[in-house]
Formats: structure tokens, sequence, C-alpha cells
């Protein structure tokens, strides 16, 4: 029995080391040197260790190896170039050394240890009268509820715990915090109190925000205990009551106690593109209402909020120890001049078709002064096509511009505006209506042409053809008209038929005709001799 109840003690305190011993590794492996250190022996009789320190380190601390099997043993190193069995960590500049241990009495049995020790003793050490450092416990499940008229934060604090035996409800309070989201804990509003909730009138927060409070455990005034107070709980948040966000608020002013008054006042960041406001003060209530200037504008963050600031002078804070601030609408305006501010109605556009081309009229609205000159801008285009890509021209003192070069069987589309020139000016009148038209179809010119080839080749085959045609017709005309000459009782001059001698005579009747016409008439007469030969011809006896 006595040798299991030891053997038991004995187990029990071997994990108690092993689990203190293993605590103590994990916190030491944090540290360069035991993570960079190694150890290597010939098991004969030395034994080889490499290590590294920061070099952030060297000027301020020197660790210096222990090697423990029996008792604990400094060891001798040199600096070293390099580390021989580990790297140096990435996020530190390593300085490395190298250790030779004598040692020759190596066994199966051995467990060296090794470890690390500061040249100087570093420690601090505190000698702690509980009862002049208490700090209560953290007031915990903080939370708010809203109702009609009030607020109600509510919290718990654990005063049971044996940690805090000595602490009671008459030696605690509580601070509160609250503020807006948007704003520092510096400039929050706090409050004390020695229970465990407060209420919060809604005429302490400002209308369509967001607030947020925390809160923590003091030692009381009247308490024996001291110390500081707890950490702050968790924040807890909520929406204030609904007001006129387009009222300014938040207005403060502190006196810097010498000669400056300076004010702050917040708008509505929605509102701040539409109403100005500005700072206005009296001195005294008899004295004339003054505007502060210049207004400073913060530039807008997370808050939904404007904040604004003005400096007030205050030079005689004795005469005058009260002031009489507000924020009012400050009333804006500007003169605009009538005769160049003149914006005219769209004119009325209509289309004429002339011969050859088209003409746009336009006319405009009647004035109350007739001798105002306008201007126009005209633009028209395809159909088709955007206002992007018209054409456009300008014209002065003109109600009409002719089109030309405009495509045949094509939609356009036109349109005018107008604005006055000379002494009087403005800004363009509205577009006109659109005005819409298709042009007429014209054969293009290249069909003409083409057409006219045509004709032209059509009518010179004609020719060609008709002549060819002619001519033939002639000839077979020609060919059936009698020819005595063709006949054989005419050949060789119709020596056959007459006597020498009445042929002689006939032809001294006829003297030959000179020149080229006398072929003609030859031929002319020959033919009406040959005719009248025929008729006069008897046969001879």
């Amino acid at each position: 029995m006595d040798q299991q109840m030891a053997l038991t003690w004995g187990l029990c305190y071997m994990a108690l080391v092993a689990l203190c011993w293993g605590h103590g590794v994990t916190e030491a492996e944090e540290t360069v040197p035991l993570k960079t250190l190694q150890c290597y022996n010939d098991y004969t009789n030395h034994i080889i260790c490499s290590w590294a320190d920061t070099e952030d380190a060297q000027g301020l601390i020197n660790m210096t190896l222990y090697h423990q099997l029996e008792k604990k043993q400094p060891v001798s190193c040199e600096l070293s170039e390099e580390l021989m069995w580990s790297e140096c960590p990435s996020s530190h500049r390593c300085v490395p050394r190298r250790c030779v241990i004598p040692y020759t009495r190596f066994s199966i049995t051995n467990e060296d240890y090794y470890s690390f020790r500061p040249d100087s003793d570093l420690g601090i050490q505190l000698m702690v009268p509980l009862a002049q450092n208490v700090q209560p416990p953290l007031p915990k499940n903080v939370s708010i509820s809203s109702s009609e008229d009030r607020f109600l934060l509510e919290w718990s604090v654990s005063l049971g715990d044996a940690q805090v035996s000595w602490l009671s409800s008459k030696d605690i309070e509580f601070e509160v915090a609250y503020k807006r989201l948007q704003d520092s804990w510096e400039d929050a509003y706090s409050l004390h109190t020695s229970k465990f909730q407060v209420n919060f009138e809604p005429k302490l927060f400002l209308p369509n925000s967001i607030y947020a409070a925390r809160v923590r455990t003091r030692l009381s005034p009247g308490s024996s205990l001291s110390g500081r107070p707890s950490r702050w709980s968790p924040e807890v948040h909520w929406d204030s009551q609904p007001g006129d966000k387009a009222q300014p608020q938040n207005l403060q002013c502190f006196f810097d106690g010498i000669q400056s008054l300076h004010c702050s006042w917040e708008v509505w960041t929605q509102t701040t593109g539409s109403v100005s406001f500005g700072l206005f003060y009296r001195p005294s209530p008899v004295a004339p209402e003054e505007k502060c200037s210049p207004v400073v504008k913060e530039p807008p963050g997370a808050s939904v909020y404007t904040r604004y600031h003005c400096s007030l002078p205050v030079p005689e804070p004795s005469a005058h120890s009260q002031y009489t601030v507000s924020v009012k609408h400050l009333e804006q305006g500007k003169f605009i001049m009538s005769y160049n501010h003149i914006q005219m109605e769209p004119p009325t556009l209509n289309l004429t078709k002339n011969r050859d081309s088209y003409s746009l009229h336009w006319e405009t609205q009647k004035m109350a002064y007739s001798f105002i000159e306008h201007t126009f801008q005209v633009q028209y285009k395809k159909k088709s096509d955007s206002w992007e890509d018209s054409k456009t021209e300008n014209l002065d003192r003109a109600h009409s511009m002719d089109l030309s070069q405009l495509e045949p069987d094509t939609s356009y589309c036109a349109r005018v505006r107008v604005k006055p020139i000379s002494n009087y000016d403005g800004i363009w009148s509205k577009w006109s209506e659109e005005y819409t038209w298709k042009t007429d179809w014209v054969m293009p010119t290249l069909w003409i042409v083409l057409i006219l080839v045509f004709l032209i080749l059509t009518l010179l085959l004609i020719l060609r053809f008709g002549c060819v045609s002619v001519y033939r017709t002639y000839r077979k005309w020609k060919e059936k008209i009698p020819n005595p000459s063709k006949s054989l009782l005419f050949q060789d001059g119709g020596k056959g038929l007459w006597p020498p001698g009445s042929m002689a005579a006939f032809a001294t009747k006829n003297p030959a005709l000179q020149g080229p016409q006398s072929r003609l008439l030859a031929e002319q007469q020959g033919t009406k001799r040959r005719r009248s030969w025929t008729v006069a011809f008897e046969p001879l006896p």
C-alpha cells in the first residue's frame, strides 16, 4: 500500500513537473536564442552547440548559454560567421555563436538541459496592499429601453465573487458616459450614480441622432478602499427622438477667458445645399444685433450633420458678461438684368418647294418691342441620322433658308431656334417642332448618261444596218430595170443591126460632150436613144 501511494505521488509529481516544464519550454521557445539552439556531440569527448541572438539586443543585454546535467554550468561561446544547423527567423537580424563543451560522460539515460540567462539580474518587484489597489468589477448586461418620455439605461455588477468579497454596494458607484455616435468620447457627457440604472430625459439628446453610452464601476468617495475604476463596458446604441431635420441644432459657445467667444452649430447635411445659416449675437439685450464672420465649415464626414464654427470678439468681458447668440436663416439674392436674360418662344417652321429645290421658312412670336433683332440656328438632317450628325446653319436677321444638295427620294427633318442679338442677349429658345418631308424622286445623272449612250449606240446600229438594207434594195431595183446594153442585139455597138452609113450619119448629128457632165448626159441620151431605137425598130428587108 505504501509503495502504491509512493508510486502514485511520484507519478503526480512527475506530471506536475512535466506540465510546468512544458509551460516553461513553451515560453522559452518564444526567444530567438532558444529557437536557433542546436547541439550535436561525437559521443566521445565533446559537444558542439550553435545558436544566435538578435542584433538589436546586443547593446542592451548579453545572453549566456548554460548546460545542465547534474548542475548548471555556463558555456563559453565565440562569435561565428553562420548558424550551423538552423536559420535565423525572418523578422530578426541574428548574431551567430558557436560553443564547444568538453564532455565524456555520455549515456543513453542522460538528458542534457540547456538554457539561457542574461548577465545581469533582470526583474521588478512590487508590494501590493490589497485595500489600496482595488479595481471593481466591470458592469455587465448593459441595455437601454425607450418609452414616450424617457430612455432607461440599466446594467448589473456581480459582487458575490470571492475576488471582490471586500466590496459592497456602499463601496462602489457608477460613471455613465454618453455621446452621439459620430462624436469622440473625449467630448462625451458623463454623470455619476450609485444605482444600477439611469433615466434620460429626451431633452438631453439632439433629435434624429444615434447615441452611444457606456458604464464603468468606480470606488465611491466614502469607501475605505482605494484603487482605480473598472474598464468600460461595451457600448450600447439607440436612436433619439425624431424632430425637424431642417432646423439647425447643437448650438454651443465657450469663452476662452480672454477676448473670444467660440461658437459652433450643426445643420442637416442634406439641407446645406438649399439653405444658408449665419450666426448673430448681441453683447447686451439693448445692443443692436451683429453678424459673426467668417463662418468656417468643417469637411463632412460620416455624420448626417455638418458642423460650422465662428468666433465672436469680446472686447470688454466685464462690461458685457452675457451674450445672446442665435443661428438664423440668411436671406440671399442676386440682381438679374432682364434685357440680357431673354429666352424667346420657339419659332414656327414651314417648308415650301420650288422647281428644283426646297426652302425653309419660320416665324417668331411677336415681342413687345419689334425693333429687337434675332439670330437663328437651323439644323436639318436625314430622318435616320441623329441630331449630332446634322448640318447646322447660323443666320442673323433671316426668316428663310434654301436647302440645296438634298438627295432625291429621301426623308429629311429640320428644326430651328432663336435668340436676341445686338443690344439684347439671352439664351437659345427651345427647338421648334421638327418638320419632316420627303424629297421627290429624280433620275440620277448616271442613269441619264447611260441611257443616252445606249440610245446613241442603238441609233448608230440602226443607221448602219438601215443603210446596208437600203443599198441592197436599190441594187435589186436597179437590176430589175431593162437595159439594152445587156441584150445580144446591141453588143459591139449594134453593128449587126445598122448599116454602116446610117450609124455614121446619126453619130455626126450628136457631137460628143466634154467633161464629167458629158458622161451623165451621154448615158441619159443613150438611154433615150435606146428607148427610141426600140420604138423605131423595123426589120430589114
